[in-house]
């Protein structure tokens, strides 16, 4: 059986059935990007071909299917089962017995994962004794199966072992970064859209043959999609097709109204930010922005386009948004000199969100950092920088680094597993080095930041680095340096989000990143 998801240049696309209800599958697409509408249109090809499944519905969006199909939704007090009053034993013996599609729904639960947990247990037994096919799809997969000991036993067994009982599993997340790597690498099957995050673009690296077709991931548009794996002979870029129903999970979009009545004098005197977005805001302590969110539209605003190259109506700001970027000021000595008696001062900015390296002279301006690096421990990092001034053998390594051979042979080990490293025979000796350079972060001479911090509501994004980790990176990139002060600040920066693509303003200079 083919299902129907979009077009691509050679025409319509279908992809094989059998292969996504008992195969492993990913939906990775940055927020915006079109990940939840995809698993939507999928449901929905699914519903209307009677193939059987269960999404796991973290956002309370899916139910909308009931719109033009039969599910069955179990969740909150409105749908047909609540959650609490159900065994969820005899459920998962009922959908798979009956092939009954289901949305289990877990947005108003206190405890998600309690229920996921035991949702997918009893799903994993029922499916070891019926063996019929039957599909679970799990919406924000970094929840459930992180990359840390937090990873649910039960959906890994699935992704292991569940192809045999005929159970499928479809993966979805806005950064693969922060799944699982074991589950994520078993995706035989990918549906890979826009990404812009280095350690995002990193994560899905193995999917792709060649650098190149990585390069085009950020550049991907809404709804546009890399379909690949057992599904499809040859790897696509396809438009995913239009919903028959209601996407109740999209951004609202701008909206444009005369005011009248207000009192302006009053209404400069607070200290709030309005947001079009209506995106959930937090108090955060950031550096205190210097131009308005209406002055950011103004800027990006100059940078609309036409819908076609010379003619058509220019983009719409679907809306703006501020958001506090997390930063990380370093500040760090090293002994220098012939004696190494003088101590000389550097200063390192790093963006929180990526890794890399940060100057705030005249605007936040980005440049090559740690984001290649952030995962690797100190050994790790001193064996790749090592190989990263030429090609090496093991004897060679151990001499450089001055570790010990049981170290070395477990850095390269483990940077061979994360294919940053290759290995090549030349007569008896294994020669290492690196598939690709890597540009390392520059020092720079201490720059001072002026914290003059305000609190504001602004949109908080997510710090990926540790501190422990940028100390461990900094220490094998720089040795005999030491850390003085660390400090986390939040920088202002406007998102402005038109139809397809997203504009960037430096809250303070108010230039376009």
């Amino acid at each position: 059986m083919k299902i129907d998801i979009g077009k691509s240049d050679i025409g319509e696309i279908s992809v094989n059935a059998q292969e996504l209800v008992t195969g492993r599958t990913c939906v990775i697409a940055q927020s915006g990007a079109g990940k939840s509408w995809t698993l939507a249109v999928l449901c929905e090809q699914f519903l209307k071909n009677n193939v059987p499944f269960c999404v796991i519905d973290t956002e309370g969006e899916y139910n909308s299917l009931r719109q033009k199909f039969k599910i069955l939704w179990v969740g909150g007090k409105k749908s047909d089962i609540e959650l609490e009053k159900i065994d969820l034993r005899k459920l998962a013996m009922k959908i798979v017995d009956e092939n009954i599609p289901v949305i289990l729904d877990v947005s108003d639960t206190m405890d998600e994962r309690r229920f996921v947990a035991e949702f997918t247990k009893n799903l994993y037994e029922v499916e070891d004794h019926l063996r019929k096919p039957y599909l679970l799809i799990i919406e924000e997969a970094d929840k459930f199966v992180p990359q840390s000991k937090e990873s649910m036993k039960q959906i890994e067994e699935i992704a292991r072992r569940g192809r045999k009982r005929g159970l499928g599993l479809m993966l979805a997340t806005q950064r693969p970064a922060l799944v699982n790597k074991n589950i994520l690498s078993q995706c035989s099957n990918q549906f890979i859209g826009k990404l812009t995050t280095e350690n995002d673009l990193k994560a899905v690296d193995l999917f792709f043959a060649t650098r190149k077709e990585l390069e085009e991931v950020p550049e991907l548009d809404p709804g546009e999609f890399f379909v690949m794996g057992n599904i499809l002979r040859k790897k696509e870029k396809v438009m995913i097709r239009e919903r028959v129903t209601k996407h109740k999970g999209s951004t609202p979009k701008l909206v444009i109204k005369k005011f009248k009545n207000i009192d302006f004098k009053n209404l400069l005197k607070t200290d709030e930010i309005e947001t079009y977005s209506g995106s959930k805001k937090t108090k955060v302590k950031m550096l205190k922005p210097q131009i308005t969110q209406g002055d950011a539209i103004n800027v990006a605003s100059k940078r609309r386009k036409k819908r076609f190259i010379f003619f058509g109506k220019k983009e719409d700001i679907r809306f703006a948004e501020l958001l506090a970027r997390p930063m990380i000021n370093i500040q760090l000595t090293r002994r220098e000199g012939l004696v190494k008696k003088e101590n000389k001062k550097y200063s390192i900015i790093v963006d929180g969100n990526t890794g890399r390296t940060v100057s705030l002279r005249n605007g936040i301006t980005f440049y090559s950092g740690f984001q290649e690096i952030s995962d690797l421990n100190v050994n790790e990092v001193k064996v790749l920088l090592e190989l990263n001034r030429g090609k090496k053998n093991l004897t060679d390594v151990k001499k450089k680094t001055k570790l010990s051979d049981r170290n070395v042979k477990s850095a390269l080990n483990k940077l061979e597993k994360s294919n940053l490293i290759t290995k090549e025979k030349v007569g008896r000796q294994k020669i290492y080095s690196l598939i690709r350079k890597i540009r390392l972060p520059e020092l720079r001479r201490h720059e001072e930041v002026r914290m003059n911090e305000v609190t504001v509501p602004a949109k908080k994004t997510e710090t990926i680095l540790k501190k422990r980790d940028l100390e461990n990176m900094i220490s094998a990139f720089m040795p005999g340096s030491r850390i003085v002060k660390y400090e986390e600040f939040f920088y202002p920066i406007y998102s402005i989000h038109f139809e397809r693509r997203i504009i960037e303003v430096d809250g303070i200079y108010g230039n376009i990143i």
